[in-house]
């Protein structure tokens, strides 16, 4: 009787265990189709700049690099190095780079601010950039590479700031944090594989202790810029701007700014200090990780890999969570998840150099949580001086764009791990004060209040 019973309790316990298993999975597989149709719905319904910037910076990211970023895809200052530039050198490198950014930064807004298509612009920003390139393919030394790189960077002068004015447009403020969310998400669907298959390539190469293995990087960012630039020529619309009046000369965009509203002036602040702490930092970051913290290439691939894949599977859900419990809250946890990043930077000991990849997972969810105060970070610019606003900042952000990446080379030469500290301090001490200052003071709940609060 007994063993009767037990029979036929492990047969109904083995039949539920199955039926809960069968309907778990119908259940997910539901789950993500609902996703999937809602994602198809979202993108019917977005502009076509939308649509142009999401193929883009997809087309970017499977380059290996980041939207609106200089940087190539991590390997510049590896690449630099093996040119035989030494610490300084770099920092004379890209102090070049922001000296002439800074010549160009407000000549470009304004000319941007006083242009009737800023698709023209935009085209020819790529057919400036696109010969930089090549150059950078034959580079033989660190003059050599300079000289491209100041090349791309006038490019660079133009493409950002009528780049960022056409990614505003395309999103209404109604819908442009679910917007961002989406846009990372698709976007790191097609940069997840990347930093991989780069790694195994230089690896396959050689690996990084010859320039001549990373060489081959700038044939492919070459072509991907020619796609986009057939991209963006084919489909992009016009982007209609208010405008008040006409810039008259060079200093109106530095009086528009002096005029401007007190929470543009703090969030220009912020955002000029995390220009500075970047610029003393940024040139020496893959250096640290693989020359300090004994990364291999196998797991800097995986430092490049584990940003985009955290993207897929969580920007749109943590976008739903911004708007559902507020751009406030949110992006306090993401600025603390940042700070947690740049610290576990510097503590990783180099023993244990996969906690690398730690890193790029927690700053990835930090951009994540993010997208609020991006969203209000493009919606506190008025429309008017959007131009003007951005050519400000490059040109501050030149001023000590020039000295940073020098004083990051002494820097580096007394203590590399003394250079990574600063980010830390930066993000804790000043661009969190500000960020409960506009939040509490300067938003309802993540939004801008007024126009001119």
């Amino acid at each position: 009787m007994n063993l009767a019973l037990y029979f036929i309790l492990e047969h109904y316990i083995a039949n539920t265990t199955s039926i809960n298993s069968y309907l778990g999975s119908h259940y997910l597989a539901g789950y993500l189709l609902g996703i999937i149709s809602d994602m198809r719905k979202f993108w019917i319904t977005q502009k076509q700049n939308y649509k142009v910037m999401i193929i883009r910076d997809s087309i970017t990211m499977f380059s290996g690099r980041r939207p609106l970023e200089r940087g190539m895809a991590g390997y510049e200052s590896i690449f630099l190095s093996r040119l035989g530039a030494s610490a300084l050198h770099i920092g004379y490198v890209n102090g070049a780079q922001s000296l002439l950014g800074l010549l160009l930064a407000v000549p470009s807004g304004l000319f941007i601010d006083n242009s009737n298509d800023i698709r023209r612009i935009y085209y020819g920003s790529f057919l400036l950039g696109l010969p930089a390139f090549l150059g950078l393919y034959f580079s033989t030394g660190w003059r050599m590479y300079l000289a491209m790189m100041l090349v791309y960077t006038a490019s660079l002068s133009i493409k950002f700031p009528s780049q960022l004015i056409i990614d505003i447009d395309s999103m209404e403020d109604t819908s442009r944090v679910s917007g961002l969310g989406f846009y990372r998400t698709i976007t790191a669907l097609a940069g997840v594989t990347s930093p991989m298959l780069i790694a195994l390539a230089i690896d396959r190469l050689g690996g990084l202790g010859s320039a001549d293995n990373i060489r081959p990087l700038f044939l492919l960012f070459f072509l991907a810029d020619l796609l986009i630039l057939y991209l963006v020529y084919k489909h992009l619309e016009p982007v209609n701007i208010r405008r008040e009046k006409k810039s008259e000369n060079i200093l109106d965009g530095v009086r528009a700014i002096i005029n401007s509203p007190f929470r543009l002036k703090l969030l220009l602040f912020s955002e000029i200090t995390t220009l500075l702490v970047m610029t003393m930092m940024s040139p020496f970051r893959g250096i640290y990780q693989v020359d300090i913290k004994t990364a291999t290439l196998i797991i800097f691939g995986w430092i490049g890999v584990a940003e985009p894949f955290i993207d897929i599977f969580f920007s749109i859900p943590l976008a739903n969570i911004v708007e559902k419990y507020g751009r406030k809250k949110t992006a306090y946890i993401g600025h603390f998840l940042g700070i947690l990043a740049r610290l576990l930077l510097v503590l990783t000991p180099a023993s244990l150099p996969s906690l690398l990849i730690l890193v790029s997972v927690l700053g990835s969810l930090e951009g994540c949580l993010y997208v609020g105060m991006d969203a209000y970070s493009q919606e506190a610019i008025p429309q008017t001086m959007r131009g003007s606003y951005v050519g400000v900042k490059n040109l501050i952000a030149g001023l000590i764009g020039i000295a940073g990446p020098v004083i990051g080379g002494y820097i580096w030469g007394i203590n590399p791990n003394l250079l990574f500290w600063i980010p830390v301090f930066q993000w804790s001490l000043i661009a969190f004060p500000i960020l409960v200052i506009l939040m509490e003071r300067y938003s309802k709940e993540g939004f801008v209040k007024e126009i001119y609060a």
